[in-house]
């Protein structure tokens, strides 16, 4: 039995499928979108318990994504964790004012987002 499902959308394809791979070691079942469009239509079909988002998407801005998904009362819960390509405080902001959950500053820790997920879910960390 899996511990959730993350829908991770955009990012480099390389260390997208190598934090997928990571995270289904931890039994988390993992979509991969490209898409901002395609992250509205997964969620609105069955919301994730988790979305890991990068925050410069092809289709569409991040923050715009957060809002509609936000918006949706069956997706609205879903814990959001945002990827952002610079750590400066007034981009860290906007994410959260977007309603982000949690943000990360790139190159990532995979550890660090999966404990972040674990914890947002409750979920113990054991594989």
């Amino acid at each position: 039995m899996g511990k959730g499902r993350i829908v991770m959308v955009g990012g480099d394809p390389d260390v997208t499928r190598t934090l997928q791979v990571y995270l289904e070691a931890y039994q988390f079942s993992v979509q991969v979108l490209k898409r901002g469009d395609e992250a509205l239509a997964a969620c609105y079909q069955s919301p994730p318990d988790a979305m890991i988002l990068s925050w410069q998407l092809p289709d569409m801005e991040g923050h715009r994504l957060c809002q509609q998904i936000r918006a949706d009362e069956g997706a609205a819960g879903t814990f959001i964790l945002a990827l952002l390509s610079g750590g400066e405080r007034d981009v860290r902001l906007a994410a959260l004012e977007a309603g982000v959950d949690d943000v990360i500053a790139l190159p990532i820790d995979m550890e660090q987002i999966r404990l972040r997920i674990q914890k947002a879910l409750r979920l113990e960390d054991t594989r």
